[in-house]
């Protein structure tokens, strides 16, 4: 009999459930690790007979499974999962005689937009000549150089692009279907895993600055569906399953 050796590689998608249903899934893109972690809290009795107080009785009191694993594409959605945030799209803007205080030469001013367009300032009533600072477009922002003879406040006027907002650790609530389309590299057997429904931990970490490509740590738990519990072939958390290469 040939030996069962196992060497995952594989897709990775997510499903949001909404009322108790399951949208379409959504690829999660190269993932390269994941794995499942079963936990489970025993009770245990030790009897009093013996004189050595052995343990003669264990039950599963609580059981469950944990997940944790990598994503590197940071697409939209796979951004706003990782930053347990809500993704909002910003419409372009024109913003018209925004006071930015006393302003000093040398200081970067950030503006409320980005991709900014049609910029100008002024002191008073006078347009400020555009050698007298330097722009930012992209972050929208602005250094004066030289203030001199400028009466404040001074007030900017542009227009914003629009972009996509993402906010940071917002929402903890959304459950998602986990599949897991995987083939067995050893054997050439195909593998599933459905988990019916997960449930993301906010606490993740999100560096900034790479030397190599990103990569974007993701853990949670798998809650269980007692709707399966009359079948169970399907399982409250739910199952693995091995599929054959066809002959």
């Amino acid at each position: 009999m040939a030996k069962q050796y196992i060497s995952l590689q594989g897709k990775f998608y997510l499903a949001e459930i909404a009322n108790g249903v399951a949208a379409a899934m959504r690829h999660l893109g190269n993932v390269p690790e994941f794995e499942l972690e079963i936990g489970a809290d025993l009770v245990e009795h030790q009897e009093s007979t013996s004189g050595q107080r052995t343990t003669d009785f264990t039950m599963v009191k609580t059981t469950s499974v944990n997940f944790k694993g990598q994503l590197e594409e940071i697409n939209p959605e796979n951004l706003e999962y990782i930053l347990s945030g809500m993704k909002s799209e910003v419409a372009t803007k024109t913003v018209a005689d925004e006071s930015l205080g006393t302003v000093k030469a040398g200081e970067e001013i950030k503006l409320d937009g980005y991709n900014l367009t049609q910029v100008s300032f002024k002191a008073g009533a006078a347009t400020i000549a555009t050698d007298k600072y330097v722009l930012d477009l992209v972050f929208g922002t602005v250094i004066f150089n030289d203030v001199t003879g400028l009466t404040d406040p001074i007030l900017a006027t542009y227009t914003t692009g629009a972009v996509t907002h993402t906010s940071l650790a917002s929402d903890f609530e959304k459950e998602y279907e986990l599949f897991f389309k995987g083939v067995n590299t050893a054997t050439g057997d195909s593998m599933a895993v459905r988990l019916w429904r997960t449930k993301k931990s906010p606490e993740t970490t999100f560096p900034l600055i790479h030397e190599d490509l990103g990569q974007y740590e993701i853990s949670g738990q798998a809650l269980s569906d007692v709707s399966k519990g009359s079948d169970a072939t399907l399982g409250l958390y739910g199952h693995v399953v091995t599929i054959p290469k066809a002959a």
